[in-house]
């Protein structure tokens, strides 16, 4: 004699959230529509047999089911980026009167955090840094100051326009990506502009390629360096 089958479980047991869910609308959708507002499960049961928590989460929102047709629910969820490590929260959820648990996974995003803050923080390349000393040591040895002050301001621009030739340079490139900061938390850690000037907040911006703020911050050093150097 076979036994009875169970019935299916109506919710799922693990749903895998993504590091960074905000990063969606970073790029076009494909086609012509737009990205999604959140994610979402299936319940199979009618969307009045199906009772979510009232309570709220830390990082996780759930929206009240919708009907998919007779049977079947959906449940529309958001998530806030994670910058740290792996993250669980499991979620009750009743159907038809029954608990089941639904374990909300969230990807770790601290190391691609880790990465680009490091990145960002850079210190000069010990290359550049010796061709800035030479250029400085160069103008130090002009005797009028008026024409000290202009060539000085000449270099200054100089390394301006070479950070905008390096950035077009790169883009230049066909098949090398462009991405910009999956989010724009540093975890406390503070973005070094210059030695000694550093910002908490403002940095990294969310909408320019990790790329090309790296390479404005180190424009930014030579000419700092460069001033140092010739003052």
């Amino acid at each position: 004699m076979t036994g009875r089958i169970p019935d299916p479980r109506p919710v799922p047991e693990q749903v895998v959230v993504v590091a960074f869910p905000t990063a969606y609308s970073q790029d076009s959708w494909p086609g012509k529509g737009s990205p999604p507002k959140s994610d979402f499960f299936i319940v199979l049961a009618d969307t009045k047999d199906v009772v979510l928590p009232s309570r709220s989460f830390d990082w996780l929102t759930l929206e009240p089911a919708t009907s998919l047709g007779t049977g079947i629910s959906q449940v529309d969820y958001s998530a806030t980026d994670n910058t740290l490590a792996t993250r669980r929260l499991p979620v009750p959820v009743e159907v038809k009167g029954k608990r089941y648990t639904v374990d909300f996974l969230q990807q770790p995003g601290e190391l691609v955090q880790t990465e680009l803050v490091r990145t960002l923080n850079s210190p000069l390349n010990i290359d550049c840094l010796i061709a800035i000393c030479f250029i400085a040591e160069q103008i130090q040895k002009i005797p009028i100051p008026p024409i000290k002050l202009l060539v000085t301001i000449v270099a200054v621009l100089a390394i301006v326009a070479l950070g905008f030739v390096v950035s077009a340079l790169r883009h230049a490139f066909v098949g090398v990506p462009e991405p910009k900061p999956l989010s724009t938390l540093t975890n406390g850690v503070p973005i070094v502009v210059i030695p000694g000037v550093a910002v908490s907040q403002g940095l990294p911006l969310a909408n320019i390629a990790a790329e090309d703020q790296t390479i404005a911050l180190q424009t930014v050093k030579e000419i700092y360096w460069l001033l140092k150097e010739v003052g």
